[in-house]
């Protein structure tokens, strides 16, 4: 009797619990009732790309696999620039005998260009830049303008030939045209003047690159070099002796060099700055 009462009581305890168990999970369902806005997802930490596109003023540029339609074709281009006017000299002195057999000389429309100059004790030529300046390529430029050189068919040399003085010829180009004339002699005044300018540049270029040698290599041999550059400047034989100015103001102050080239160096600066004035 006593277990049927205990049994009893265990079921009506048991009940009881379930009772509450259900009505608290009611309550809180009731609690957790959805809101009317429904809740964001949380935002993706953005890339560096997407901050950078965010911060930019401007939206990043979209890449183009073709050609804006105002762009020229490459090929036009190339052609364009290879078709622009430009102007090419040359001049060749040459004469197997001399010292001094053979000079060549050629430049742009800019005067720069090179001297090829080979001696009768050389091997081999030897090849210098050269930048000629813009006095001297004026008077170039002059002398070709009143000869009219290539609309001329005009033969400059003489009706002797004199070729044991030497041979020039003179080329000059320039857009479709071009001309080359050849003599030893001439009385032609323009023509002869063009050469003596030529003769002047290769004068002044091939001096510098033998005094540059002699002081590096030979220092001794600079009074010699000096005195001939003082020859050439009394017989009107550089080009433009004002260009040689920063080059001579070097010799001058070069204590590899003997006391008396430099002192001759001196003299010869004040002589071509009085008579640049």
């Amino acid at each position: 009797m006593l277990t049927k009462v205990t049994t009893i009581s265990i079921l009506l305890v048991s009940l009881c619990l379930s009772a509450s168990e259900v009505s608290g999970q009611k309550r809180n369902a009731a609690k957790r009732k959805p809101s009317a806005v429904k809740a964001q997802p949380p935002a993706p930490t953005p890339s560096p790309v997407g901050e950078i596109a965010e911060n930019a003023e401007e939206p990043l540029p979209v890449k183009r696999n073709d050609r804006p339609k105002g762009d020229p074709p490459a090929e036009t281009t190339s052609v364009t620039i290879q078709n622009k006017a430009k102007a090419e000299y040359e001049y060749l002195f040459f004469q197997p005998n001399f010292a001094l057999s053979r000079v060549l000389v050629r430049h742009n429309d800019l005067g720069k260009g090179t001297v090829e100059f080979m001696r009768s004790d050389q091997d081999d030529p030897v090849t210098e830049p050269i930048e000629i300046s813009e006095t001297a390529l004026a008077r170039i430029n002059a002398s070709l303008a009143e000869l009219r050189f290539l609309e001329s068919s005009e033969s400059y040399q003489h009706e002797k030939d004199f070729s044991h003085l030497g041979t020039v010829r003179i080329t000059f180009s320039r857009d479709e045209k071009k001309r080359t004339a050849e003599f030893n002699w001439t009385d032609n005044q323009l023509a002869r003047s063009l050469a003596g300018e030529y003769r002047k540049i290769a004068n002044q270029f091939i001096w510098q690159f033998d005094m540059t040698l002699a002081r590096e290599n030979q220092p001794l041999e600079s009074p010699k070099l000096i005195a001939r550059l003082d020859t050439y400047l009394k017989r009107n034989e550089i080009s433009d002796p004002v260009q040689m100015l920063p080059l001579l103001s070097e010799l001058a102050n070069d204590e590899r060099l003997p006391l008396i080239a430099r002192n001759h160096t001196l003299r010869l600066i004040e002589q071509i700055k009085k008579k640049a004035k």
